[in-house]
């Protein structure tokens, strides 16, 4: 019994993270232009703000959902500076000037942890979805049965650490046949790519 809900916390973990938002994005940036194991740091915070949202759903799902809401506006503009604000950061950035840098410097996972964790948790609709995921897979999370809420959460946790591991992986994979130029357009697509996200993410919620 608790297998499935491990297996069922996987698969929500995996649909969390697969479609291509700007955390995506970001995450194929920084593995082009760093590393793999940046690339990976980057999809870790995504990763705990999936967990923290996932945990919120499975325990109260009405209040959660309704203090989201009643916040809604706030939550969304603080979410949409931010992306703002690292859209035209990797627009403006140069892999040669950050190859450079990370010459010089070690990585620091908690920077790009962070960084992402600040994104995907300024999302509410990330709520919403796993609200959605968890209504349709029959979770809720109970204090008399923490066994399964355990199970649950680190499924959830597995399958976004299983989905940005691959990621990373395969997009490391292949960096060494990007030239400097290329990386350098990808940074000028990716920026305008997180921009207009925001836009028509800002769009949709006005309307």
């Amino acid at each position: 019994m608790l297998l499935k809900f491990w297996l069922e916390g996987i698969l929500i973990g995996v649909l969390a993270s697969a479609p291509l938002g700007p955390i995506g994005i970001l995450v194929i940036q920084r593995t082009l232009n760093h590393g793999r194991t940046t690339g990976f740091y980057s999809g870790l915070g995504a990763a705990l703000s999936d967990l923290v949202y996932a945990a919120f759903a499975g325990f109260g799902m009405a209040l959660i959902v309704g203090i989201i809401k009643q916040h809604e506006v706030w939550v969304k503009l603080a979410g949409a500076i931010i992306l703002v604000l690292l859209g035209i950061f990797i627009f403006f950035s140069h892999p040669e000037r950050q190859a450079v840098k990370k010459l010089n410097q070690r990585i620091n996972p908690f920077k790009h942890i962070a960084g992402t964790f600040a994104i995907g948790i300024s999302n509410p609709h990330i709520m919403l979805f796993h609200v959605a995921m968890f209504s349709g897979f029959g979770i809720v999370f109970s204090h008399k049965n923490l066994d399964e809420v355990f199970f649950v959460l680190l499924g959830v946790t597995m399958g976004c650490l299983l989905w940005w591991f691959s990621l990373s992986w395969l997009i490391d994979l292949f960096r060494a046949r990007f030239s400097v130029k290329i990386l350098l357009w990808f940074n000028r697509i990716a920026g305008v790519a997180i921009i207009v996200f925001v836009i028509i993410y800002m769009l949709k919620s006005l309307v």
